[in-house]
């Protein structure tokens, strides 16, 4: 009985309409029949045992499943990898697969290194190989466990500034209020992967060197618009070396030894009044000008940093080449003297030898060593051996003095020649890791084409917007990129052009995490005089076009749906945060993108996927009214009303039975 609003729980009318089955901007389905239970799956719980959790998934009614790991290296009870789960494991994973049709897919465990191999001391191979291995184990296992489908691994490959994003679409972004003074700027030996790093406003000082604009203004002689000796047409900001030749700019970034030599014909300009040479402090952004100056001019681009590092590595060398000149300027002349003392102690040495003993006193001569010491009488060749040795000691200095700043100036010379900027060198690291995991996965889908229902792809995730590899544009490059190197290594084996470009695209594709992207919201700029509810729009409208221009060429394969609310990767069920879910995934199914896996969270695990399938409206089919599958659950376990059975202190006494004894359940 119902006496206006009061209920009792009990009461069976109530319940009649689902708080779900209320149709509101949130739950609305969008408009489109296609997308439901077959496409839209949802992933293990990744600490559990994954036989378990698989089967658990299926008894809730998925159709596509993605098993899920935590564990890198060796596992435990709480995140296993996928080596914990031994051949007996993965048979009855794929039993179960096979028999209730699943679609499959993996999240190989989080590694924690860059694909790339970034670690402390810089980039290491033993870093990618580390990386690597968790992708391989997740793809044997996958090979063994599964029907084929996605390998998933998160993309965090290097810091980089977002304030220096050139964003295609001309969004700005912005870590925190001083990024664009603070920001880190790294370079990477191309060689040894050791990396350099200073911060923006990090400044140095520098010698001011003569130009010829210097030369004109106080010497009074014209030189700008010339032509030197070398044939080298000088212009204003030209440094001029001792002869009058100038020495471009633009020859501090050149890869040629001959042009870097002359940055160190340069002259320091003497100031007079102080008896020393004019420094120059510079900061970061001096750099930037000249990177922007030296782009323009040379028509290619200049990286602000690699300036800025061959700058203080030419003062090095300039340094260096100071010193071994310093030191050696009077090794010819002790050379020489050596020389003479060698030949005049031969001489003498021979004279004493054919000299009588008592007749030697005639040879000595006094060394006086001053007025407190007193002189001592020596043999002409023990007075010349002292020379001998004294001169000997002099070059030797001067051999270890100038040879040591001799070898640290070609060292630094060397790594002039090395330097790379951290995106240059590290997207190919990144590609060579993902190419090789590219053809594990064709590899082993190819000795196991029998049990899989589709090929094994890598599908590497964008991950935390901080680092490289969660930004549209980056996801684009990584992926080109490690299917440019995949398509190589199978031109090598022998398969044509087109084969190796299909192969390659066949099993590299990107994971797209819509939860994951919609971080990015924090670090969005507003523009002048833009409203937050404008900037959450213009937002939206980035990431939507964004996601749809990825999925369009290509690019994705693989979808992980999340919610948030644009501060931390939560996990919140889709449609409860401020993700534009549904239109994102209309605009999916719009591209062809139908592998779409719904992530659970902490506090979802068992009504995330679900509740997406009420979120799209996909229907329960029956006879008469039907409920949402987010209403079915939900008035099976009795969340907004009482369940359909009673159980517990809810039953009558054991002791009282029906007459057919049949338990009251």
């Amino acid at each position: 009985m119902i006496f206006g609003d009061y209920f009792n729980a009990m009461d069976r009318s109530y319940g009649s309409i689902e708080p779900q089955d209320v149709k509101s901007d949130a739950q609305v389905g969008v408009d489109t029949t296609s997308l439901g239970p077959q496409e839209l799956g949802t992933s293990t719980n990744p600490m559990m045992h994954q036989v378990q959790a698989f089967a658990a998934k299926i008894r809730e009614g998925a159709s596509k499943i993605e098993v899920s790991f935590m564990g890198a290296g060796k596992s435990n009870s709480q995140q296993p990898s996928p080596e914990a789960f031994g051949a007996k494991d993965r048979a009855d994973i794929r039993s179960m697969a096979e028999i209730n049709d699943i679609k499959t897919s993996v999240h190989a465990a989080l590694h924690g290194e860059s694909l790339a191999g970034l670690g402390r001391e810089g980039f290491s191979g033993e870093g990618r190989q580390h990386a690597l291995k968790e992708i391989e184990r997740a793809i044997n296992f996958a090979s063994e466990a599964t029907k084929g489908g996605a390998i998933v691994f998160h993309t965090g490959e290097w810091i980089r500034p977002m304030s220096e994003i050139e964003d295609k679409a001309g969004a700005k972004f912005l870590s925190h209020a001083d990024e664009a003074q603070q920001a880190p700027v790294i370079v990477v030996d191309d060689q040894t992967g050791a990396i350099q790093h200073i911060r923006k406003d990090h400044y140095v000082f520098e010698p001011k060197f003569l130009t010829a604009a210097d030369v004109e203004k106080e010497q009074g002689k014209k030189v700008i618009g010339t032509t030197d000796a070398n044939g080298n047409q000088i212009e204003a900001d030209d440094w001029i070396d001792m002869k009058g030749n100038a020495i471009k700019r633009e020859w501090l970034v050149s890869t040629d030894n001959d042009k870097i030599e002359r940055m160190f014909d340069r002259i320091p300009r003497w100031n007079e009044g102080k008896t020393n040479f004019d420094v120059e402090k510079r900061d970061f952004s001096h750099f930037e000008e000249e990177a922007k100056k030296l782009s323009q001019k040379l028509g290619q681009e200049v990286a602000p940093e690699i300036l800025f590092f061959k700058s203080q590595l030419a003062n090095q060398v300039l340094q260096y080449k100071g010193n071994a000149l310093f030191h050696g300027q009077h090794y010819s002349e002790y050379k020489k003297m050596r020389d003479k003392t060698r030949e005049a102690l031969n001489f003498y040495e021979g004279l004493e030898k054919d000299m009588p003993e008592d007749q030697k006193w005639k040879l000595m001569k006094q060394m006086n060593y001053g007025d407190f010491i007193p002189p001592e009488n020596m043999l002409p060749s023990d007075y010349l051996k002292e020379k001998l040795l004294g001169y000997e000691n002099q070059m030797r200095y001067i051999h270890e003095s100038s040879a040591e700043s001799d070898a640290r100036a070609k060292e630094a010379l060397e790594r002039m020649n090395r330097l790379k900027t951290v995106e240059e060198y590290g997207i190919h690291k990144t590609a060579e890791t993902i190419g090789k995991a590219g053809l594990m996965a064709r590899q082993y889908s190819d000795s196991h084409r029998k049990e899989l229902n589709e090929s094994i792809f890598v599908a590497p995730e964008n991950w935390r917007p901080e680092q490289f590899g969660s930004h549209p544009d980056e996801i684009r490059k990584i992926v080109n990129e490690s299917r440019k190197y995949m398509q190589n290594q199978l031109v090598r084996e022998g398969l044509s052009e087109k084969d190796a470009a299909a192969k390659a695209k066949e099993h590299i594709k990107a994971t797209v995490d819509i939860g994951h992207f919609n971080l990015w919201r924090q670090h969005f700029q507003a523009k002048e005089g833009e409203s937050p509810e404008a900037r959450h729009k213009r937002f939206e409208k980035w990431m939507l076009d964004e996601t749809e221009k990825l999925a369009k060429e290509g690019i994705i394969g693989h979808i992980h749906l999340t919610d948030n609310f644009g501060y931390d990767d939560e996990h919140l069920t889709p449609g409860q945060g401020n993700v534009p879910m549904k239109e994102f995934i209309k605009r999916m199914e719009k591209a062809g993108i139908r592998d779409i896996i719904s992530e659970a969270g902490s506090f979802n695990g068992t009504t995330v996927m679900h509740d997406t399938w009420a979120l799209v409206g996909s229907p329960v089919y029956g006879v008469g009214r039907l409920p949402t599958f987010r209403g079915m659950r939900e008035q099976h376990l009795g969340y907004h009303s009482p369940a359909p059975y009673i159980v517990g202190a809810y039953s009558p006494s054991n002791e009282w039975k029906l007459w057919s004894e049949t338990p009251m359940e």
